[in-house]
């Protein structure tokens, strides 16, 4: 579904013509197979959220090419990988990213409405969408009247209203505490069983790493594949 190959980035740093350049991703090399949970783990400042940033085409990479479905994204401009991301991501943050002016049901609707899609159908998405993820009873609470976890919930129906084939999520469970990141994990367990969701997620917890399939870890831009003991 992703393949990644030979992909190569670097920061600028200094006054203009006496620029430096930092290397962040160095000649990295990887796939994720339809249906899979992916984990790239790393410490903060690996590269592993600028290599996340470059899948979802919010950055263009120096070298190298990224492939998704078949398509070449590497090389889009900024509607292209716009209309892109629309169409075939859904996002999860860490922070969640919710709009503090939209109640939960309203966070949720947003990339419908991006999408054009028809009021009552939204509508009817919507809520089942939230009765599916356990926020029926709050879905006309704001982000601030929300739990950590709840907001999350919120976060992930939101990454999934528009039926993206690919999830991409960055710390997902970081600001959680410990029984409600299981709560998280086992809903992404599920939408992936369930749904076929592919996920690939950047972390630096080794527990949320073993929920993958499969663990890449990155490594001072980096990136090589380890091992899962309790794959689920």
């Amino acid at each position: 579904m992703i393949t990644v190959k030979g992909l190569n980035h670097s920061f600028k740093i200094g006054k203009k013509g006496k620029e430096k350049h930092i290397p962040v991703l160095r000649d990295v090399n990887f796939d994720v197979n339809d249906g899979e949970i992916v984990s790239i783990v790393g410490k903060s400042g690996s590269g592993k959220s600028t290599l996340l940033h470059i899948l979802a085409g919010f950055m263009t990479p120096e070298s190298g090419e990224i492939k998704v479905n078949g398509i070449e994204t590497s090389i889009f401009n900024e509607a292209d990988n716009a209309e892109f991301r629309l169409n075939n991501y859904g996002f999860i943050f860490q922070n969640f990213q919710l709009m503090p002016g939209l109640n939960a049901f309203e966070n949720v609707e947003l990339p419908l409405k991006l999408k054009g899609i028809e009021r009552a159908e939204r509508k009817e998405k919507v809520k089942t969408l939230m009765k599916y993820v356990g926020l029926t009873e709050v879905q006309d609470h704001y982000p601030n009247e929300l739990s950590g976890g709840q907001q999350q919930r919120v976060s992930i129906a939101r990454a999934l209203i528009t039926d993206p084939p690919i999830i991409l999520a960055d710390e997902p469970t970081g600001s959680l505490d410990s029984e409600t990141e299981q709560e998280i994990l086992l809903l992404i367990q599920s939408l992936n069983k369930n749904r076929g969701i592919t996920f690939v997620i950047i972390t630096h917890d080794d527990e949320v790493a073993q929920t993958a399939n499969r663990v890449y870890t990155m490594h001072d831009g980096e990136l090589t594949e380890g091992v899962v003991q309790h794959a689920i």
